[in-house]
């Protein structure tokens, strides 16, 4: 990340999600002193506050009455804390924070002005461009994973046609009420899109994506994406944001307008052999018990991508150096004692550090740890 420039933008709404948004707050800070130079915008937005309340009239960026919305925007002790809070100690990096205040009359669509944001610094010089909403924890390794796939998609498809695609993202939670708090994803119904990987010229079998409709919370873009993305059929019109009737924030905050095939029309991609990288935490953690039947594992998922893997080349080495030794996560006995318990049986590692760190067939079922104990 040294030396890389980056526009950072998120949309915060009042301040009742303030406690997740510090955490993007301290990634933002992160990348500044691994070396990276960031603009950070902060888009924000409130009604005005309960004294001025009409009888009736609720605030047109929430599902609730104006009363909930807590305090209105940013107190300048809050601004005297972040000064402290977003002060670079690496002199190889920078970091410089600016909040935009948007009018309360756009609604939810307050979150178009990202956009806006994007593009007015759109010659700045940046390597890539991120927005998110105020509750997910867009890390470092997300933004370098993404900068560092799309070059490779990039050798892979051409200059032309790299604005076609977009590589995504999914978000999880942990599932709180879950013996192990596992990371599950849980706003898709999955059947066979791991397996259907995508198969345009040139990178067949190299990607997926998430079942529609591909709702991100945030996405990432490069300038020339961005730029093909204001004349892109059929709708897309991505650098003019204008009202629409029945809008949620969703549509565009979570890129859902940009893989629409009735706006921008662009493909998602997920890399089949390191979608680790690509998760987002929604760190509300509190969605994925609303939807009980799409909930799925994320080992699950890696399973079913592995499993595409080992069909696609039963002899491939993911984990192996050029000269075809494992080079994974080394496991073993550091046990002095030789009296000692050594309850440990390290067969099926072995096994798997001989096959180069691949999946076997047994290994690639998905079950659940806690319902076996359960039924035990």
């Amino acid at each position: 990340m040294n030396q890389k420039k980056i526009l950072f933008d998120v949309t915060t709404v009042g301040q009742f999600q303030y406690a997740y948004f510090e955490h993007v707050l301290d990634s933002v800070r992160d990348l500044c002193e691994a070396g990276s130079h960031v603009d950070l915008h902060i888009t924000t937005s409130n009604c005005n506050p309960t004294s001025s309340l009409r009888a009736g009239e609720d605030c047109a960026l929430y599902d609730q009455d104006r009363a909930e919305t807590l305090e209105n925007n940013y107190p300048v002790e809050k601004i005297d804390q972040l000064n402290e809070r977003l002060r670079c100690r690496n002199p190889e990096g920078s970091l410089t924070v600016q909040i935009h205040l948007i009018s309360p009359d756009w609604g939810k669509q307050v979150v178009d002005n990202h956009r806006r944001v994007f593009y007015d610094n759109i010659d700045g010089g940046y390597d890539v461009f991120v927005h998110s909403e105020e509750d997910e924890t867009i890390r470092p390794t997300n933004i370098l994973s993404f900068m560092d796939e799309t070059e490779k998609l990039r050798k892979l498809v051409g200059h032309e046609r790299l604005p076609d695609y977009s590589i995504g993202f999914v978000r999880y939670e942990n599932q709180m009420e879950h013996l192990t708090k596992r990371r599950v994803v849980w706003e898709f119904e999955w059947t066979s899109e791991v397996e259907d990987t995508i198969d345009h010229p040139d990178i067949q079998g190299r990607y997926f994506s998430s079942p529609p409709w591909h709702h991100q919370g945030m996405f990432m873009a490069t300038r020339e994406q961005l730029i093909a993305w204001k004349r892109r059929g059929p709708l897309c019109l991505f650098d003019k944001p204008v009202r629409r009737h029945g809008y949620h924030r969703e549509r565009t905050s979570g890129a859902m307008d940009l893989y629409d095939e009735e706006y921008c029309n662009v493909t998602q991609l997920l890399p089949l052999d390191s979608m680790e990288d690509f998760y987002i935490h929604h760190m509300p953690d509190k969605n994925n018990h609303r939807q009980p039947g799409k909930v799925i594992a994320t080992m699950d998922l890696h399973k079913r991508r592995m499993a595409v893997l080992l069909v696609n080349d039963s002899k491939r080495k993911l984990w192996a150096d050029t000269k075809g030794r494992y080079n994974g996560i080394n496991m073993f006995v550091d046990e002095k004692n030789e009296t000692a318990s050594i309850p440990f049986d390290l067969t099926n590692y072995k096994a798997y550090v001989k096959r180069g760190g691949m999946l076997n067939q047994d290994e690639i079922q998905e079950w659940d740890w806690s319902d076996e104990k359960k039924e035990k």
